[in-house]
């Protein structure tokens, strides 16, 4: 008895730690991109501020816009990019979706923001969706094929004893006629 209950108590240690560490992965991951994310909006509003300057200058010496605003305008678009991919694969992992309106969070399947009550989009099917479903079917076809060879050698090893057998019952009825 006395060894049930720390056997038990062992498994139910060993399950939490496990679970644990999952937890800790995943907010370590979570984490690492946030991080991402600060650190590419702190480059933003540099850029921001570059701009600023630049626009300033040529304001205060009366000369026109250049490409180097345009540049800077171009890295910031892309890094906004960037920003917004790391929010989305944030709410992913924490099973929630972005809303298109506002950019707030909101479950996952919810049909309108709770932030700012905008209808949600459903998400578009991804080739990982339809790979992974692929991967369930290819499964289930190789369990139930599994199961189909195990049921027809279980029906063959039958047949073979019943022949068998029938074989030794005539072979005695062949002796005792004799």
């Amino acid at each position: 008895m006395a060894n049930d209950f720390f056997e038990n108590l062992g498994k139910t240690l060993s399950e939490t730690a496990k679970s644990m560490g999952e937890k800790t992965d995943e907010f370590i991951a979570v984490q690492k991109l946030r991080s991402q994310q600060s650190s590419l909006e702190s480059e933003v509003k540099n850029s921001y501020k570059t701009i600023g300057e630049m626009v300033f200058q040529k304001f205060v010496n009366g000369e026109a816009y250049s490409e180097e605003i345009a540049d800077v305008c171009r890295e910031i678009m892309q890094l906004q990019s960037e920003i917004a991919e790391c929010k989305e694969r944030i709410a992913g992992k924490k099973g929630q979706t972005i809303c298109p309106a506002c950019g707030s969070n909101a479950p996952r399947g919810a049909e309108f923001c709770m932030k700012c009550g905008s209808p949600i989009p459903k998400p578009e099917e991804t080739e990982d969706a339809h790979y992974e479903e692929a991967e369930e079917v290819a499964e289930e076809t190789a369990e139930e094929a599994a199961e189909t060879a195990e049921t027809e050698a279980e029906a063959t090893e039958e047949d073979t004893a019943k022949d068998t057998e029938q074989e030794v019952v005539e072979g005695e009825e062949v002796k005792e006629t004799e």
